[in-house]
């Protein structure tokens, strides 16, 4: 406790983890559908509602937290309603009362991501805490918690899926009381001013980028665990491939300065769009394990890279008094919103083509390449951020 207290690095890196301990246990949320009866169709309408309620929920919970001039009453509030909303999966077994409930997981949840980025961003802004070690706990904590539950459901059954996903956002929850604040303006809410934001060309590129590159993720997302488990690998051995994606992205956030430095947002990008087209081409085909496993460190690019790249972004070229709204926006619109449309057209294509559904993900991913010379030009416009405060 007296840790957290006093390192403001601890505390905001504690939350990142608890946060994605909850996130990790999302991706097996597909498998305790499946196992409820629900189709690979109804599977990817439950994801698509809770992705797109985010689309409408995000930014009004920035506009809330650049209204308020603080983060850390939001983010208690959303970590608390998601987990409930958790524990109430336990008492629900048809399509229709999982789907409202998903839905209003998606609406509490989608604050937390954000807000979270904003803070970080803004706290590396003042030089308090570097952006890229402290994400890192939170894909550290993801990969650990992805290949402990995998464990867990292997030898306990899916049941446990709703528990574990409560537990984590709880805890974040109760981190949230001891998250530093960034002093502010305050700014009220103002429909123009966040319409504003797509007049700022960082904003819009990065905006573009993130949507087709993080969009493509959303047959992964949905329906690589059940994809695996239909090749017959069991569901420890899915956990540590999903795992095994985290552990080359954490070694990004936490040691890839110099490389994030020498690429910039465009180069992130680019090799984000090429390792999409890599990725997700070879997911399409039934591979042995070994090679799927040597498919999963591309999971650095085709995320972190780009995440990276926005975060960079939106970082030089957003007002701090905009930024919650800014990184609402961005991850309804970037994230929400294209995943959301990606799962239901994931869910459509798996139930009839199967693995074949990766090749549409190749060629969406693929297709922010085309943005890549606009990103070049954009990016020279700003300054790089001062050394030692890179969001990366």
């Amino acid at each position: 406790m007296a840790a957290l207290a006093a390192s403001p690095a601890v505390r905001v890196g504690a939350f990142f983890g608890a946060y994605f301990a909850a996130n990790a246990v999302n991706a097996y949320m597909p498998l305790w559908f499946a196992d409820r009866g629900l189709s690979a169709a109804q599977i990817g309408q439950v994801l698509a509602a809770t992705a797109l309620l985010r689309v409408l929920a995000g930014p009004g919970w920035g506009s809330v937290a650049d209204w308020v001039g603080r983060r850390r009453p939001v983010l208690l509030f959303a970590a608390s309603a998601a987990a409930g909303l958790g524990l109430a999966f336990v008492l629900a077994s048809d399509f229709l009362p999982i789907l409202l409930i998903g839905a209003f997981q998606g609406l509490t949840a989608s604050a937390i991501n954000p807000l979270t980025d904003s803070l970080a961003l803004a706290l590396a802004r003042e030089g308090v805490i570097e952006y890229g070690p402290v994400r890192s706990v939170g894909s550290a904590t993801f990969m650990v918690t992805t290949a402990t539950a995998g464990w867990l459901l292997g030898r306990a059954g899916s049941w446990l899926v709703p528990w574990l996903q409560a537990a984590g956002y709880g805890m974040a929850a109760l981190l949230s009381l001891r998250l530093p604040e960034v002093s502010a303006r305050r700014s009220a809410p103002n429909l123009a001013s966040a319409l504003a934001l797509f007049r700022n060309p960082g904003f819009r590129i990065a905006l573009a980028c993130t949507a087709l590159i993080q969009g493509a993720h959303a047959a992964f997302y949905g329906f690589a665990a059940l994809y695996w488990r239909s090749q017959g690998i069991g569901d420890t051995a899915i956990g540590l491939l999903l795992a095994e994606c985290i552990v080359a992205e954490i070694l990004l956030f936490a040691r890839g300065r110099r490389l994030i430095a020498r690429l910039g947002p465009p180069g992130l990008t680019a090799c984000a769009a090429v390792a999409s087209i890599l990725r997700w081409g070879l997911m399409a085909f039934v591979l042995p394990l070994p090679v799927m496993a040597l498919i999963q460190p591309l999971h650095a690019a085709t995320f972190a890279m780009q995440h990276l790249s926005a975060m960079m972004l939106l970082s030089r070229f957003v007002p701090s008094e905009r930024a919650a709204t800014a990184q609402a926006v961005h991850a309804a619109l970037g994230y929400g919103a294209p995943t959301g449309l990606m799962s239901l057209l994931s869910g459509w294509l798996y139930a009839r083509y199967g693995g074949l559904v990766f090749l549409v993900m190749a060629a969406v991913g693929g297709s922010a390449l085309l943005l890549v010379p606009a990103l070049w030009r954009i990016a020279g416009r700003a300054e790089p951020a001062p050394a030692g405060r890179s969001p990366g």
